[in-house]
C-alpha cells in the first residue's frame, strides 16, 4: 500500500468525524504525531485484554472488531477505534483484525496526551466532537425536563 505524504495525511486527517472540530492548525499539529502501519489480511491489529497505547484511523482497508458483549463490526475509510479505551485508561474490549489489506495512521496514547497537554484548543475541539456524538445533555437540563 502507498504511504501518505504530510500534506496527504494532513488532508485525510481533516475528513475524519473525530477531528472534524479541529482547525487546520490543530490537524497540522496532530499530523506531527501519526505514524503509519499497514496490516496483511487477517493479520491481528490487537486482541482484548492488551493494554491501550494507542488509537487507529483507517486510510484505507478494513478492519474487523470483535468482542465478548459489544457490538463488533466491520470499518472502513476514515473510521477510527482504539479511542475509548486510550481515553479511558482500560484494557482493549475487543479484538482487531484486517479485513483486508489495511493502511491505518496510527496514534500512540502518551502521544496524543503529551499533545493534549500544550494546547487546550485541541481538547476543547475533540471534547466537542465526542460530546456530539454521544448525545451528551448537560444534568440539569436532563432533570428539568423530566421535572
Amino acid at each position: 500500500m502507498k504511504e501518505l505524504t504530510r500534506i496527504e495525511t494532513v488532508v485525510f486527517l481533516q475528513r475524519v468525524d473525530l477531528f472534524s472540530a479541529c482547525s487546520a492548525e490543530q490537524i497540522l499539529r496532530i499530523s506531527g504525531i501519526v505514524s503509519q502501519e499497514s496490516f496483511e489480511s487477517g493479520e491481528t491489529i490487537y486482541q482484548a485484554n492488551d493494554p491501550s497505547d494507542c488509537m487507529y484511523c483507517i486510510v484505507d482497508g478494513t478492519a474487523r472488531l470483535r468482542g465478548t458483549g459489544h457490538s463488533g463490526g466491520v470499518l472502513s475509510d476514515t473510521d477510527t477505534f482504539g479511542v475509548r479505551e486510550i481515553l479511558s485508561g482500560r484494557l482493549r474490549e475487543q479484538h482487531a483484525q484486517a479485513g483486508e489489506a489495511l493502511l491505518v495512521l496510527k496514534i500512540e496514547a502518551d502521544d496524543l496526551f503529551d499533545l493534549l497537554a500544550n494546547n487546550i484548543e485541541i481538547v476543547k475541539a475533540l471534547f466537542r466532537r465526542l460530546l456530539d456524538s454521544t448525545g451528551f445533555r448537560a444534568e440539569g437540563a436532563e432533570a428539568r425536563r423530566q421535572a
